[in-house]
């Protein structure tokens, strides 16, 4: 997925368009994921971090690969996570007070408004970078690393569970820019309106009611 962008090419050489490229949060629920909550991850201030078991759901990010194939790449991620901000001592960064089951659950198609190529995850590490914005502060951006990988948080974002630069690899393969990786070919696509979300309804889990264990904190 090399090559000269739109600016650099020699006079009379073809340019390929932006193809559109749609990724479905799928209401198909494949596997569970220990959770804690955010931003506040200690609900009964006693030093220990509570675990949740929330849904994950899969994903898919599908479109038309440069011979014209058309592909469907699998990722996985949830999308409802546990929200609290403890009234009596609230994190100010964030309205929202007290325990929420967060997530987007409504059926709707989103044209992507913007990508933020060095967003970083504020939850937990991660070493990948970028963060897909749906609306206001959901986004689509890195999660752990495996399903084993317990107690990343979130206020309702999808975090893509494995190797999120996979994920973003998947969206530039089937991209039809000229871009030289795969941040510029998601800005390319946003910046021309063919990045797509299709969020399939599902039903929003009752997330207090899947509480597994505490454990101390890991970082």
């Amino acid at each position: 997925m090399s090559g000269v962008g739109p600016d650099l090419a020699a006079p009379g050489a073809s340019v390929m368009a932006a193809r559109q490229v749609t990724i479905t949060l799928t209401s198909k629920v494949v596997g569970h994921y220990e959770a804690r909550s955010y931003p506040d991850d200690d609900y009964n201030n006693d030093g220990m971090w509570e675990l949740y078991s929330v849904p994950v759901h899969e994903i898919l990010v599908t479109g038309t690969e440069d011979d014209g194939t058309a592909s469907t790449y699998t990722h996985q991620g949830p999308r409802f996570m546990p929200f609290f901000n403890d009234t009596a001592a609230p994190e100010g960064s964030y309205k929202s007070r007290g325990w929420i089951n967060a997530g987007l659950s409504s059926k709707r198609t989103i044209v992507v408004p913007e990508y933020k190529p060095h967003y970083s995850i504020h939850n937990a590490y991660s070493p990948y970078m970028g963060a897909i914005v749906l609306k206001d502060a959901f986004y689509i951006h890195a999660g752990p690393d495996t399903l084993a990988d317990i107690g990343f948080g979130s206020a309702g974002c999808v975090e893509i569970v494995g190797d999120f630069s996979l994920f973003k690899s998947d969206i530039w393969s089937l991209s039809g820019t000229t871009a030289t990786d795969a941040d510029k070919a998601i800005t390319k696509l946003v910046k021309a309106r063919k990045l797509i979300v299709e969020i399939e309804e599902a039903t929003v889990p009752d997330i207090k009611s899947l509480y597994t264990r505490k454990i101390k904190p890991l970082w």
